[in-house]
């Protein structure tokens, strides 16, 4: 199912294990949440097998990468004081046996998404940077899958070689979607702790379910159900657009924690667009002011993407793809993106490209 991008993409994988492999203790503590895990589900293990044979690379690395997304919440080191309910928490440290985990190559904050009521025509708008640091070991690994059931085409993602979850995902069709994946940070003291528990009990990893949803669900109300109620690992961002149609969802492992809805004001955001980077700033997250990733610290790439449209609307001009593609390619929201997406279900736009940036 693989191998085209395995041929493809093989050399860049290699660079990604070398990390491992030059570092005893991350590769032994990823191996360790694998023996915890045991298998995936039935497919997503032939696949990862199936991966890890043609690639060369050991099934233990392959099946332990599939858990990014998941392990990249771990990735912030500043204290939370700012929730609705006034708690301050900082990350708790991890078991020592997963201690190395912390060294992981992968670096956060990342991502910005934006779903956007087009006035001009009526319709909605999604754009999406994906942002994985450091760019020279992901921005290589980028390909364009599409997934097809007896030889039609289902759904198409953005991928990462070696990675067979989905990171964003379009599926057509007159009531079709969009779904983008960004990553949330815990909410709560102890919120590590239960990521990384749900993690070695074997709960389903989200890139993998939300996937499934891309392949069995036509609609994006029946999909909006799914992605509001499956049970995944970590927290996360579920940003949805369809026709007229446009959802974030702030997703814990159980549930949805906040819903942020297009047409519905609130929370420092007008009825034309949703938007969302990796913070939980409609409850004041402070997080988001210590991320540099926009450029410096002090300047959230929400804040700056926000400051564009809303000087659009104060133009009275509409959010148009074209200013919804140049908000998430201007200074300071414009972050470690390795690839970006502008989609408009309805008129059925599906734009993909790396970013022209070094």
């Amino acid at each position: 199912r693989f191998d085209a991008a395995v041929a493809q993409f093989n050399a860049s994988a290699w660079a990604v294990w070398a990390l491992f492999e030059d570092h005893a203790a991350l590769r032994d503590a990823l191996y360790a949440v694998v023996d915890a895990r045991g298998p995936e589900p039935d497919e997503m293990q032939q696949e990862v097998e199936g991966l890890a044979a043609t690639s060369k690379l050991p099934v233990k690395f392959v099946q332990g990468v599939q858990a990014l997304y998941e392990l990249q919440t771990l990735m912030v080191p500043i204290v939370n004081f700012s929730k609705a309910d006034n708690m301050s928490f900082a990350p708790e440290p991890l078991p020592e046996k997963y201690a190395a985990l912390a060294d992981l190559p992968w670096r956060g904050p990342g991502c910005t998404g934006i779903v956007a009521l087009n006035s001009e025509d009526g319709t909605v708008a999604h754009a999406r940077n994906q942002d994985f640091s450091p760019i020279p070991l992901f921005r290589p690994l980028v390909y364009e899958g599409v997934f097809k059931r007896n030889g039609s085409e289902l759904f198409r993602s953005e991928m990462l070689a070696g990675y067979v979850g989905i990171l964003t995902g379009y599926r057509p069709g007159s009531d079709g979607y969009v779904i983008e994946r960004n990553t949330r940070y815990t909410d709560h003291k102890g919120g590590n702790r239960e990521m990384l528990q749900n993690l070695l009990d074997g709960r389903a990893l989200a890139g993998w379910s939300f996937r499934k949803i891309l392949e069995d669900e036509s609609t994006y109300d029946e999909a909006f159900a799914r992605v509001s109620s499956v049970p995944i690992v970590a927290t996360e961002y579920a940003i949805m657009s369809g026709v007229g149609k446009g959802h974030v969802i702030a997703r814990s492992p159980d549930g949805v924690a906040h819903l942020q809805t297009l047409g519905v004001a609130g929370g420092g955001e007008p009825a034309d667009y949703v938007i969302i980077t990796n913070f939980d700033f409609f409850w004041g997250d402070v997080r988001e002011w210590f991320d540099p990733t926009g450029g410096k610290i002090g300047h959230p790439r929400r804040i700056a993407a926000q400051k564009l449209l809303n000087a659009t609307l104060a133009a009275g001009e509409p959010l148009t793809p074209a200013v919804l593609n140049a908000t998430i390619n201007a200074d300071g929201v414009l972050a470690d993106t390795i690839f970006q997406a502008v989609a408009n279900v309805e008129k059925g736009v599906w734009d993909v490209a790396k970013p022209a940036v070094p």
